[in-house]
C-alpha cells in the first residue's frame, strides 16, 4: 500500500511535495505522513544528519548547479540511471519522466551519502506511478 494511501492522501501527494510542486504543505498532511512513517514532523522537517554536520552542504540548488565537469563523483551520477533503467524497464514513461527520476533519485543519493545510489528511494519514488 502507498504512503498517500496510508496517510488519506491523494495520489501523487508525496511526490509531488518531494518534487516541490507542492509548496504548501499543510499540517494536516504532514502529520498524516509523520504518522504512517512512525515519526514526528518535525524528523520529516529536520535536514539529515550529513547536512548539518559542517562538512558538507548539498543544497539541491547547489547540486543541479555543478557543472558536470566538477561533479565530485561521476561514478554516482551513472550508477543512479542505470538504477532508473532498471527499475523502468516494464513501465511506459516518457523522456521527461526518465529525467526526472534520475534527478530526485541523484538528489537524494548526494544528499544522504553521496558514495551510493540510494536503492530503496528509488524504487519507492519509481514506484509512486504503479498505482
Amino acid at each position: 500500500m502507498r504512503l498517500e494511501s496510508k496517510a488519506g492522501l491523494k495520489p501523487h501527494a508525496v511526490r509531488n511535495i518531494l518534487t516541490g510542486k507542492s509548496r504548501q504543505h499543510s499540517a494536516v498532511n504532514l502529520q498524516a505522513i509523520a504518522d504512517v512513517l512512525n515519526c514526528s514532523v518535525k524528523d520529516l522537517l529536520t535536514p539529515p544528519p550529513i547536512l548539518e554536520d559542517g562538512t558538507t552542504n548539498f543544497s539541491i540548488k547547489k547540486i543541479l548547479q555543478t557543472k558536470y565537469s566538477e561533479v565530485p563523483n561521476r561514478n554516482l551520477l551513472s550508477e543512479t540511471i542505470k538504477v532508473v533503467e532498471s527499475l523502468i524497464q516494464k513501465k511506459d514513461i516518457t523522456i521527461d519522466q526518465f529525467f526526472m527520476y534520475v534527478k530526485e533519485v541523484y538528489i537524494q543519493s548526494v544528499q544522504q551519502d553521496p558514495t551510493k545510489v540510494e536503492k530503496e528511494f528509488a524504487a519507492w519514488f519509481v514506484g509512486l506511478d504503479d498505482e
